[in-house]
């Protein structure tokens, strides 16, 4: 068996990491909403305080970087909880034909 390339190790790791974020109640659960709840509260958590350090920290250029590719990850991981959200949600009966934007006009990325 040969050794794992450097990049499936860096994907194993990233799922890895990202995997607390999978709901994994089923949709029509009650269960399933504490499960979410609780995923994208921590998100939102998260994208926040990476916020609060862009604001407050004195960062490098590539601390800073890796900082906004976080914030990425993070829209990202929210987007799939509010696609499952609405999911659940229609499976009740409750229509949901909107779309989820956040609002990030307040993070000035640029230098």
């Amino acid at each position: 068996m040969k050794n794992p390339e450097p990049l499936d190790m860096n994907l194993l790791e990233e799922v890895s990491d990202l995997d607390f974020f999978i709901v994994r109640k089923p949709l029509s659960s009650p269960e399933f909403w504490a499960e979410w709840q609780e995923k994208y509260g921590r998100a939102v958590l998260a994208k926040v305080a990476l916020k609060k350090i862009a604001k407050t920290k004195n960062l490098s250029h590539e601390e800073y970087t890796k900082l906004r590719a976080m914030v990425e990850v993070y829209e990202e991981i929210i987007r799939y909880l509010d696609h499952l959200k609405n999911t659940a949600l229609n499976l009740r009966g409750i229509l949901t034909n909107y779309n989820v934007e956040t609002d990030d006009d307040d993070m000035d990325f640029d230098f």
